[in-house]
């Protein structure tokens, strides 16, 4: 919270740019795929589009939902991966968009919270989960994977060059 009593919300990076890329603009129907707390979205929704959003953390929408509530019914906001965007934007009647977001990555919604296991800036279980409700932990898959699929994904999601090696270090650890 701020000293007035408000929420402190995050501030997105790169706005500007996504607004000169979207053209955003009353009649226009923007999604926002990755939608998190609504920084993106209300930028684009005070350019006068309409906006729906998505986040596959459940508590996003409702943060977001706070955050964007003076837009009013220009705004459709709904717990859902981006990866089923077409029946998510189905299920709500839209056929078509004129423009999509997808800001890729981990938010402060997640880095912030010591629960979800995203950080070790504070000491907390290895989580790492964008929707807590998905049933395997990051710390489940390190203690089980073996080595050579712990290096594969290290290297694929991580793009970490040393994959190989920091996975037979956590192999001997673990043993």
């Amino acid at each position: 919270m701020s000293k007035t009593g408000s929420p402190k919300w995050h501030e997105p990076v790169l706005v500007e740019e996504v607004l000169s890329f979207l053209s955003p603009k009353p009649g226009v129907l923007i999604c926002d795929a990755t939608c998190g707390t609504g920084g993106h979205a209300e930028a684009i929704l005070e350019k006068g589009a309409e906006l729906v959003g998505l986040d596959k953390d459940p508590r996003a929408p409702e943060l977001a939902r706070r955050r964007l509530a003076r837009f009013g019914d220009r705004v459709r906001l709904i717990h859902a991966d981006f990866r089923d965007l077409r029946a998510a934007l189905a299920r709500l009647g839209i056929k078509e968009v004129q423009g999509i977001l997808f800001d890729l990555g981990v938010s402060s919604l997640q880095l912030d919270s010591p629960t979800r296991g995203f950080s070790f800036r504070e000491e907390a279980p290895l989580d790492m989960r964008m929707d807590p409700s998905q049933p395997l932990r990051a710390a489940e898959l390190v203690n089980r994977l073996p080595e050579g699929e712990l290096a594969r994904i290290l290297w694929e999601y991580g793009e970490e060059r040393y994959a190989r090696r920091i996975a037979r270090a956590i192999v001997r650890a673990r043993d």
